[in-house]
């Protein structure tokens, strides 16, 4: 496919103050889809940044214009490292509907994932990821999804960009969704208690601040990542429409990027909800902008590993349970520290292995069944 067909040039305004010299600028260090350089063969790069101006499904208007101000931020910071191929390939065209904006995402990220290229996207409103999540529905036979938000987009009847989860849950290709920093007061007590039927995760904003690490396996095993800038307290990013006095803080937004970025899986990660219109001093499009900069530091750290029982650089723990016919098996990285633990599918009579921390296999040894364990079960089974 020729993706100059999907996408407008990227046009940005220099900024009073743009220093002249800057060499080491981020911006000054990626390929970019200008109408005097269009895009060339994009399995030459490793990272592809895509904004997508879309704000039609949501009361969130303004959101629109957020790519090209996030750009302007993201451009102004230095560059990770001088080894990273990017590309940014400007912003989607305009479709006749929204819906037509989620086939072009699904079949731009279908290009890219055949390339090897993981994509940033650039919102826009949230309810873009259902177009993400086609793509990986069309060509992966389970699908992972982390959904960052301090609510549960699920309000059937609405706007679709109060209720795109719907359809994403209802998937037969989703295994693992989660959504972290969710905020109880603002929830409908209905929607939490559907996605925990379907044996699915949700970490409120108490449980995810007093440990910030505990979302690392949920992040390490998803494929796409989504993150509504609106889970961030208003004091710290004030341009979004549906921000709350409570929320992550942006360090702790960062964090969560880098998580997403050291994932070996994650091959997509979208920033959405930014709204110029409530912004003050271009803060929230600033955070955004470093948010995918965290992003793009953690993806130049990813150490691939796959545990097998046979490799050296794998420690096996095996613990038997008086409950279970077999051993719970768990793996622990010697090189990052990182575990996985070992889920039988009973059909086939294989394993799947799922992301963990030291904590599920301490339960294990506590002869307690860890509830990450028990849902991922479920699902297989």
């Amino acid at each position: 496919m020729n993706l100059n067909d999907y996408f407008e040039p990227v046009s940005l305004e220099k900024q009073e103050g743009f220093p002249v010299t800057g060499n080491a600028l981020f911006g000054r260090n990626i390929r970019v889809h200008t109408a005097s350089n269009p895009i060339d063969e994009i399995s030459d790069y490793q990272l592809a940044i895509i904004g997508v101006p879309e704000d039609r499904h949501t009361h969130n208007t303004g959101s629109a214009g957020s790519p090209d101000l996030i750009r302007q931020k993201l451009y102004d910071l230095y560059r990770v490292n001088d080894k990273l191929k990017i590309i940014d390939l400007g912003n989607l065209k305009q479709t006749a509907t929204p819906e037509d904006a989620y086939y072009g995402i699904r079949d731009v990220m279908t290009d890219l994932l055949n390339n090897q290229v993981t994509a940033i996207i650039i919102g826009g409103t949230q309810d873009i990821t259902r177009g993400m999540f086609m793509a990986y529905e069309q060509r992966t036979p389970m699908v992972n999804l982390v959904n960052i938000d301090s609510r549960i987009d699920l309000e059937e009847g609405s706007q679709a960009g109060a209720s795109w989860i719907l359809p994403v849950i209802n998937s037969p290709k989703l295994f693992r969704f989660t959504c972290l920093g969710q905020q109880q007061y603002l929830t409908n007590p209905v929607h939490t208690e559907l996605l925990e039927r379907k044996g699915f995760d949700v970490v409120r904003l108490g449980s995810l601040r007093s440990n910030l690490m505990m979302s690392e396996p949920f992040l390490r095993d998803a494929h796409v990542v989504s993150f509504d800038l609106a889970a961030i307290k208003q004091s710290e990013a004030p341009g979004t429409r549906f921000s709350s006095p409570n929320g992550l803080l942006s360090e702790e937004a960062c964090q969560l990027s880098r998580y997403s970025g050291l994932s070996d899986l994650v091959s997509c990660f979208g920033v959405f909800e930014v709204s110029g219109e409530h912004d003050r001093n271009g803060q929230t499009a600033h955070l955004a902008a470093q948010a995918i900069w965290y992003f793009i530091e953690g993806y130049s750290l990813r150490k691939r590993e796959k545990p097998a029982q046979n490799q050296s650089d794998f420690k096996v723990f095996m613990v038997n349970h008086q409950d279970m016919e077999h051993a719970l098996v768990f793996y622990k990285s010697l090189v990052t520290g990182r575990w996985w633990m070992e889920i039988p599918e009973m059909k086939t009579g294989g394993q799947v292995l799922v992301s963990c921390s030291q904590e599920e296999y301490q339960q294990a040894c506590n002869h307690e069944i860890p509830e990450m364990w028990w849902k991922a079960f479920q699902r297989i089974n």
